[in-house]
């Protein structure tokens, strides 16, 4: 929502989704309104902002923020691929804003799926977030479907090495994706040695707790992984990789560095020593 007052400057100030305490919010000034409408599924807008760079919103949620984006986007993504031998097949579900596909395109993967039910996400970020994709539209290793993951997800049996999990929160348009039904739809979509990466929420939200509670009862391996990311500020936000036969555990910190540095991987925040330090969870939540 946006109102107007201290200051007299414009504010955005995050929407709630039924899941969450309505006692606290958070917000910023707007610098300029760059861009909103309504698509078939949700309303879309894009603001300028002057602590943040440019900010993706989605049904009054905060999606990315072009100075922040990275930290998640490098969590969610370069965990998965490492610890996989040889990923070629990757399917992104949701993820239409374009940040996880660059940070998949960092390897030599064969070919990548998308799969995004809102078509205007994507078109809105090819032409108001271009100095962040890098292009990654162009790629001819991409293969973009404007469907409902429910339904896509059911065609594969044993056929990806990889699968991303890149939904918004459980807002109207993402919520029946969020269930343990869907997980093992995507656990049955994976090849015996392929590695699932799920956005599983902040570390307290109830809702996140259930997730992982959700993909432990799922996956026979599951490693979960926090990042403080400054788009969703109330606490860290987690990570879930989650794999049939692959035991997280296995890899050392030798192991995931030779390959970090034999991809030649540039990345902002993600690290071989960020990879383990980020496995370190609260003692009441591991």
């Amino acid at each position: 929502m946006i109102k107007k007052f201290l200051f007299n400057k414009e504010w955005f100030f995050e929407d709630f989704f039924p899941e969450e305490p309505k006692t606290s919010s958070w917000g910023f000034v707007i610098e300029k309104k760059v861009y909103s409408s309504k698509s078939k599924y949700q309303k879309i807008e894009v603001f300028d902002t002057k602590e943040l760079g440019r900010v993706l919103v989605l049904d009054g949620m905060v999606q990315f923020t072009t100075r922040y984006e990275h930290i998640y986007h490098e969590m969610l993504v370069h965990p998965a691929l490492l610890c996989h031998l040889k990923p070629k097949n990757v399917l992104i579900i949701g993820g239409g804003d374009g940040p996880a596909l660059r940070e998949v395109f960092k390897h030599p993967v064969k070919e990548v799926f998308l799969v995004d039910i809102d078509k205007k996400v994507t078109e809105v970020s090819k032409k108001y977030f271009q100095s962040s994709l890098k292009g990654v539209f162009k790629d001819k290793r991409l293969k973009i479907f404007h469907e409902d993951a429910l339904l896509f997800i059911k065609k594969y049996s044993n056929f990806f090495d990889i699968i991303i999990e890149d939904l918004t929160d459980p807002t109207p348009v993402a919520k029946f994706c969020w269930n343990i039904k869907f997980y093992k739809d995507i656990f049955n979509a994976l090849k015996e040695d392929g590695i699932a990466s799920f956005q599983s929420g902040q570390l307290k939200e109830s809702f996140a707790k259930k997730v992982r509670k959700d993909l432990s009862k799922t996956f026979p391996f599951l490693k979960v992984h926090k990042a403080f990311v400054n788009d969703f500020p109330f606490d860290e936000h987690t990570f879930s990789f989650g794999s049939k036969k692959i035991n997280f555990n296995s890899f050392t910190f030798e192991k995931i560095n030779k390959k970090f540095k034999k991809l030649k991987l540039k990345t902002k925040y993600y690290s071989p020593e960020i990879h383990f330090a980020s496995q370190v969870l609260p003692r009441n939540l591991s």
